[in-house]
């Protein structure tokens, strides 16, 4: 088993443990803490308008940059007690964040890297949790601030805590405009975004430092998903992101590095497998925080949108006056061009045979081609961060996306119990939907779980293909495919009956009692999963039967359930599909256009995972036998 399949298994079990108990004070912490929320009026694009006197206008000061790769391969990444001694003593241990340095050396990207590998590693399952753990040696337990956020939040807190620690400069665009103009959400605008303000974390030349938690705090109320969401060249010239696409490399992509997914999600790299796998950390806007790995869950996009695995920009602290103390004030914090960046790369959205500067390069038809044989966009990642040579093992790479599967759908229970905790079920039905059901606010955004269970789907749908893909190419007599006995589909299908057995989830009823599942009812039930958080348990999972008939619930609820339906069929998620309707105006798409209430799809995907390798096994027996009348001469 490998090291990080061990973590995530540790990490669901402590999950399923903890839930139920510690959740229930996470969300009730959260309104202790006044801090800017991400309401409409922050988000939404504000074209035109003059920026407010405490933000800063974009602003780019060219500067020479020195920027150098380090060699990762040398790394001891599995080795804690020596990871841990590349992150450096903290200099800063007040709230004030004095700058000792003008730029992150190598030394300081390396300690960030190891930081994130912790942070990634550990049985920690919000934010407060994870800084407060003791893979932080900056940890101050007797500091009562507590640290809450989403998944956008944690890119941008990891990263200041520990240039705040660090005496390091940092800065963070704040403030966004749609590139095209128009007046939508900026975290699912169309077009993308265009980067016009930030905030940065110096000192004036005349007054104190700033306060790392205040300034921290601030920035969780300023920053969204709209920040990742941008064009690697847009913009005007003086203007730079804090982000920008990497090349797919082990050297490229590390601990630190950002998977963007355009629906509205950020995780953060903690490892990389020796099979490629890219291991991240996230956070949600219930403030719980999972793992899982990059792959179809991270939508691709155009450049436009900016999707992808991308990098934290460069930065330069320029102007500024070294003090008699060696701190520095004044001057600004500036971001290295694109041309200055050795590992910049477009391949994302230009695959390997069309490298260049043409920007309106169809992405969608873009070839990854390894080793001659054209993949994927995800398995040629995979692929080409894998160690060199390194076969492929199919039985154990789909025991690992049934064991993705599992933690994912630990960490569904927890947003659901989140839900449940607060009763939210026992309000009424708000008489029509969210304008979209996938990217809203209030409390459908912190309880539903629309978004959450098409990523889950998704995952599924993943893990079939891979079975697929894997008993295909050994048929084939693939030479990456590595596989000792005699009959694969066999064998995954007992790696099917260990994996979804080993993974139990319960829920509690209305009535008080329990209901026990393993992770093969949740794939037969998988389209009955409600999102809506003002249903029942027995309805969030899907019940039937004697086991629903402890929802206690109004026929109206009823009905919104059954309206859902083509909405649960629906794998993938559409932010720019309203979905604002009354239970009234819900129609079948058979009936009805989408505008006209019909919305979602009439019949989901396949996820028959069992039913596959059943079918599999027949047709291997038929091979099996065919071979032995070849052998035999027919007889």
């Amino acid at each position: 088993m490998r090291q990080s399949t061990y973590f995530l298994i540790c990490f669901a079990l402590l999950l399923a443990v903890l839930a139920p108990l510690a959740l229930i004070d996470i969300a009730d912490r959260k309104n202790a803490i006044t801090s800017p929320s991400h309401d409409g009026a922050s988000i939404v694009a504000d074209i035109g308008a003059v920026p407010p006197a405490n933000i800063l206008p974009q602003t780019h000061i060219p500067a020479s940059f020195e920027i150098t790769t380090p060699d990762l391969s040398t790394i001891p990444w599995h080795d804690p007690l020596e990871l841990r001694a590349l992150i450096p003593e903290a200099v800063n241990k007040t709230t004030a964040w004095h700058i000792y340095k003008t730029h992150w050396s190598e030394a300081d990207e390396l300690g960030f890297m190891a930081f994130v590998t912790a942070i990634g590693r550990a049985a920690c399952f919000t934010i407060d949790e994870c800084l407060r753990d003791p893979a932080n040696p900056y940890r101050d337990l007797d500091d009562d601030f507590i640290w809450l956020g989403d998944c956008a939040d944690m890119v941008y807190v990891l990263r200041g805590y520990y240039a705040w620690k660090n005496g390091l400069p940092f800065s963070y665009q704040n403030r966004a405009v749609t590139a095209n103009g128009a007046r939508e959400d900026l975290r699912y605008s169309r077009a993308g975004n265009i980067i016009t303000g930030r905030r940065s974390a110096t000192t004036p030349l005349t007054g104190k430092p700033v306060n790392a938690q205040k300034f921290l705090n601030r920035m969780r109320g300023e920053v969204s998903t709209a920040m990742f969401r941008n064009h690697p060249i847009s913009g005007t010239k003086g203007t730079y992101n804090d982000f920008y696409p990497v090349e797919i490399t082990r050297n490229a992509i590390r601990p630190g590095s950002l998977a963007y997914d355009i629906h509205g999600h950020v995780g953060i790299v903690y490892q990389i497998e020796e099979d490629g796998r890219i291991l991240i950390i996230a956070a949600h806007p219930d403030q719980t925080v999972t793992r899982s790995w990059y792959g179809p869950n991270f939508q691709r996009s155009g450049p436009e949108k900016g999707s992808g695995l991308k990098a934290w920009r460069p930065t330069k602290l320029v102007g500024a006056r070294k003090t008699s103390k060696g701190t520095y004030i004044g001057g600004i914090i500036t971001g290295a061009d694109n041309d200055d960046l050795p590992d910049f790369s477009m391949v994302q959205y230009e695959g390997t045979q069309s490298l260049g500067d043409n920007e309106t390069i169809n992405w969608q038809a873009a070839d990854f081609i390894w080793k001659g044989r054209n993949l994927n966009y995800f398995d040629y990642v995979r692929r080409a961060l894998a160690d060199p040579g390194l076969p492929i093992d199919p039985v154990s790479e789909f025991r690992e996306t049934l064991q993705l599967l599992c933690a994912d759908t630990k960490a569904r229970r927890i947003a659901v119990n989140i839900a449940v905790a607060k009763k939210i079920y026992e309000k009424d039905h708000p008489k029509r939907l969210p304008a979209n059901i996938f990217g809203t606010y209030g409390l459908w955004e912190a309880y539903s779980t629309p978004s959450r269970d098409a990523r889950l789907k998704t995952s599924f749908i993943e893990a079939l293909r891979v079975a697929r893909e894997m008993i295909s190419r050994h048929r084939l007599g693939d030479s990456e495919i590595v596989f000792e006995g005699s009959d694969l589909p066999r064998t995954l299908l007992q790696v099917y009956f260990e994996e979804t057995a080993a993974c139990e989830i319960s829920y509690r009823r209305m009535n008080g009692t329990y209901v026990v599942m393993d992770l093969s009812h949740v794939n037969q039930r998988l389209f009955d999963l409600s999102f809506d958080p003002y249903h029942c348990p027995e309805r969030r999972w899907g019940a039937k039967g004697l086991e629903l008939s402890s929802c206690r619930e109004t026929p109206e609820k009823a009905k919104w359930y059954e309206a859902q339906r083509y909405l649960r069929n629906q794998a993938h998620r559409s932010y720019d599909q309203f979905t604002g309707f009354t239970l009234e105006e819900l129609k079948s798409p058979a009936e009805a256009l989408p505008n006209e209430g019909g919305i979602g799809v009439l019949t989901p995907p396949n996820v028959d995972i069992h039913g596959f390798l059943l079918e599999e096994i027949k047709k291997q027996g038929s091979v099996m036998a065919g071979d032995a009348n070849i052998e035999g001469g027919g007889q």
